[in-house]
């Protein structure tokens, strides 16, 4: 069992070290390299889907969903800290009036989530803020980046990404305005007002960062012979060529600790371009990862992508000292800086757990050792927040500091995730 050693400070204890394998002297991850932006054409095309013909599209639901094999070693510990991550996620995530909070509630607990009220969150999430969309001479349906300032989908598709992750099936219906919608309208939404043009920088997603939500979302439900439209801007549009675009872009802003990784050397955070990208990159990673193991892309996507897993581990000595040499530092920071360092170490755990579902990276047994360190010093930061009282004053804090409630309501959700996912206690369909 790999021990977390911890540093008290003043009245906060937090995790400094782990005893982790040295990755610095470890075989790097695997070299960066250049590929075309646009892969290979499909042997066989499949139908492009159109405004006219895209209520034909049938979304196909994943026929896996499978658990990490190797999950990690039960603890009371794992359990205490998930005992107080879901304590908010049950008061805060349910919040009625927020879909971005009840979105992520239903990524922490699947789709017998529910409110604040007791009502069930995946028909009140469609009935009250689930929008007509029109395109051309049919009604699908989408939803708002925010409503009355409240975000909705801060990241575009998030909500499809979410519901599509949890297991949902596209014949699902829900409760909107006067009739019903199903799932599978949101999806063919999605599909078609999705478009990227790269040589002009012009796409419907506000900058790459926007990107994996919906590139998850697309290769989801995607039919088997693989999903090719023309988007209601009337660019051609390939999920096969989109994937390679993200894969691309995550490489490309991961070459830095590419460099540093094969050279032997640590890094700092000074403004790298990966830094830029919600929560470190990892849902960039996870996004791109996704859509390759459904089979999307180009002929070597799956190599730099199942690069991240190494990266990964290389990553995650360098980030924690970094948030706890700063801590040190900037004791008037302790709380945002131990809610960033919960949003590291939970996202971490989920991306890795993804990965090795599926099966882009498999941990060696010194590997596994540096898991059990991510997910105990996850555990010693919820505590060390706790202690704080910052999960108690969040009424207080959504008040005073916005972004911080944000952070850690969102953030708590992709705790309990990623380690109910390293704990073999949570699934991925795929």
């Amino acid at each position: 069992m790999t021990r977390v050693q911890a540093l008290s400070l003043g009245l906060l204890v937090v995790a400094v070290t782990v005893p982790l394998a040295n990755v610095l002297t470890r075989e790097p991850p695997a070299p960066l390299v250049e590929a075309p932006l646009v892969p290979p054409p499909l042997a066989q095309e499949s139908p492009r889907w159109t405004t006219e013909t895209i209520r034909e599209l049938q979304p196909v639901a994943p026929a896996r969903n499978d658990a990490v094999s190797r999950p990690l070693p039960a603890m009371k510990e794992y359990d205490d800290a998930l005992a107080t991550l879901g304590r908010v996620v049950e008061a805060w995530d349910g919040d009625p009036d927020n879909a971005w909070a009840v979105a992520h509630g239903l990524l922490a607990r699947g789709s017998e989530f529910r409110l604040t009220t007791g009502l069930a969150a995946l028909p009140h999430l469609f009935a009250v803020f689930a929008e007509p969309r029109q395109v051309g001479a049919i009604t699908l349906v989408g939803f708002p980046k925010e409503r009355a300032g409240v975000p909705a989908e801060s990241h575009t598709d998030l909500i499809l990404k979410n519901l599509s992750e949890i297991g949902l099936q596209p014949s699902a219906s829900f409760p909107m305005g006067d009739g019903t919608v199903t799932a599978a309208d949101l999806y063919r939404y999605t599909v078609l007002k999705t478009f990227l043009r790269a040589a002009e920088n012009k796409s419907s997603f506000a900058d790459p960062n926007d990107m994996p939500w919906g590139l998850q979302a697309l290769a989801a439900w995607a039919p088997p012979d693989g999903l090719r439209w023309v988007a209601t801007d009337g660019t051609p549009m390939d999920l096969d060529e989109l994937t390679h675009f993200v894969v691309a872009v995550a490489t490309k802003e991961s070459k830095f600790m590419f460099d540093a990784a094969r050279a032997g050397q640590s890094f700092e955070r000074k403004g790298q371009p990966l830094f830029s990208y919600t929560c470190g990159g990892a849902h960039l990673v996870q996004g791109a990862s996704y859509a390759v193991a459904r089979g999307f892309g180009a002929k070597d996507d799956r190599k730099f992508i199942a690069a991240q897993g190494p990266l990964l581990l290389y990553r995650l000595p360098i980030e924690l000292a970094i948030y706890d040499d700063a801590m040190k530092t900037s004791r008037q920071h302790h709380e945002r800086l131990l809610v960033q360092r919960m949003k590291f170490l939970g996202h971490w755990l989920e991306t890795m757990s993804k990965l090795q579902i599926l099966g882009l990276f498999t941990p060696d047994e010194q590997q596994a050792h540096s898991v059990e360190g991510a997910a105990q010093n996850l555990v010693l930061t919820v505590r060390a927040l706790a202690d704080l009282g910052t999960f108690e004053r969040l009424a207080a804090i959504r008040v005073e500091e916005p972004q911080l409630y944000l952070d850690v309501v969102g953030d708590a959700a992709h705790a309990i995730r990623g380690l109910e996912l390293a704990l073999g206690r949570q699934t991925l369909p795929w």
